[in-house]
């Protein structure tokens, strides 16, 4: 393993945990059991037992559902936030190998991921909004999101960085907006 594939991994799998903590796990659980793509460390052997699949697919469909309802999403974000961090600590050390280097920089790494995951979900999703159905779409493209870009990262090393990259971009997107929003609003006061 290089360590360029598994710092890929490490941002990849924390950025989906930032967004479905729950998800995530229960698609590196799947995979490895299956065979398909890196096999997950021993630290991390529990992600091989069925049980694990079961319990992560169960807390996967609850924490899906109620990020559709508009009126919780924003307090489930807040309330989930040290749930979504260790969690993306986990995937991001889970298919690390290197001992015990790989394990400390996965966590560090994959917590960071996925806090900057929630940071960008948070800014993304409107306080209040003319439709009903605004909020529900943006989390269908999340899960897809969080579907394939786990699934391919733990395929492909590489996929880790495009995957941290579209939340970076989303962040500084929706910041550069509210900047410019508020520097309007000050020169139209002056």
């Amino acid at each position: 393993m290089s360590w360029f594939g598994d710092i890929g991994r490490m941002l990849g799998l924390g950025t989906t945990a930032g967004y479905r903590p729950s998800l995530t796990l229960a698609i590196i659980a799947v995979m490895s059991n299956l065979g398909w793509g890196t096999p997950v460390n021993d630290t991390f052997s529990f992600l091989n037992h069925w049980i694990t699949v079961v319990v992560f697919v169960v807390f996967a469909i609850f924490e899906s559902a109620f990020d559709k309802v508009p009126k919780v999403d924003r307090l489930q974000d807040r309330l989930t936030l040290p749930y979504r961090v260790v969690c993306g600590a986990v995937a991001g050390a889970a298919l690390v190998g290197h001992g015990t280097a790989g394990l400390v920089a996965g966590l560090l790494v994959g917590g960071f991921a996925a806090w900057s995951a929630l940071r960008s979900k948070h800014e993304t999703r409107p306080r209040s909004t003319s439709s009903e159905t605004v909020v529900p779409m943006l989390s269908l493209g999340e899960d897809l999101l969080v579907f394939a870009g786990t699934a391919l990262t733990i395929m492909w090393g590489w996929v880790g960085f495009v995957v941290f990259g579209i939340a970076l971009v989303t962040l500084a997107r929706r910041q550069l907006a509210r900047r410019r929003k508020y520097r309007r609003l000050r020169t139209q006061r002056v």
